[in-house]
């Protein structure tokens, strides 16, 4: 299949969020309550004047880091000691599947019972809630190794760890990428939701104090600001990742 042009990949995105903006003035011109872009807008730009809107932010960006970084490592790690120990996979595997399928914000009150309305409560929200999705879909890589690749492995005399370091994980990183990059979008709920719940300074903390004051220029600009943060993340960093990975493991 032929490559589109770099202007036309752009263009339709750009359509998009085009017609999403005639669509949200004609609402606001129909329904006066309703702010408008521009105002939305405008409240958004004098938040980020104020200290405590960009302390608020950092505060966020800064628990996503930790709580991210701890995702990655428990969610590798425990991933690829499933995939690798059936003992451990028959004792804790379907705990990873459960942690898995049960949402973010259900972890909140649990985080709040064992850590109190801290940091860390929001930390381990984003742990809980992001972890499970890594664990299993580096498990899955770990198992779903092409049997191609493992033959030849063999082949060439490849067994026991060699084997599991030099053929298992390299043929799983896709698999691995693709978890990383849904645990971000589960973790950022789960921040927010963390957030939200606690009395720790961030974006969900905002959220819900602007909700009570009923400003919905406000509300909408700080909605607005936590969509374009995850979204922003994930076409700029993780989207691009995948495709790599894809093409250097020859999937694209």
């Amino acid at each position: 299949m032929a490559k589109l042009p770099k202007g036309l990949t752009l263009l339709k995105p750009l359509q998009a969020l085009l017609l999403l903006y005639v669509l949200w003035e004609a609402t606001a011109f129909v329904f006066p309550g309703w702010p408008s872009p521009r105002a939305v807008f405008g409240a958004l730009a004098a938040d980020f004047r104020q200290p405590a809107f960009r302390a608020a932010l950092a505060g966020s960006a800064w628990r996503m880091v930790i709580g991210y970084a701890l995702v990655m490592l428990v969610g590798i790690t425990g991933g690829l000691l499933l995939g690798r120990v059936p003992l451990i996979d028959q004792i804790i595997g379907s705990f990873a599947v459960a942690i898995h399928a049960i949402p973010g914000a259900a972890w909140v009150p649990l985080s709040i019972v064992w850590f109190g309305m801290t940091e860390w409560a929001v930390i381990f929200t984003i742990l809980l809630g992001a972890s499970g999705i890594v664990i299993v879909n580096t498990d899955t890589g770990v198992r779903e190794v092409p049997p191609f690749i493992a033959r030849a492995s063999r082949t060439l005399g490849a067994r026991g760890w060699t084997y599991f370091w030099f053929v298992v994980v390299p043929a799983a990183i896709p698999k691995i990428v693709d978890g990383l990059r849904l645990a971000w979008a589960f973790g950022w709920r789960a921040l927010m939701a963390g957030e939200l719940l606690t009395s720790v300074s961030g974006l969900g903390q905002l959220l819900s104090q602007v909700a009570k004051t009923q400003q919905l220029d406000q509300l909408l600009a700080i909605m607005l600001l936590i969509a374009g943060i995850g979204i922003a993340v994930d076409g700029l960093v993780f989207k691009p990742l995948e495709h790599a990975v894809r093409v250097r493991w020859g999937l694209a």
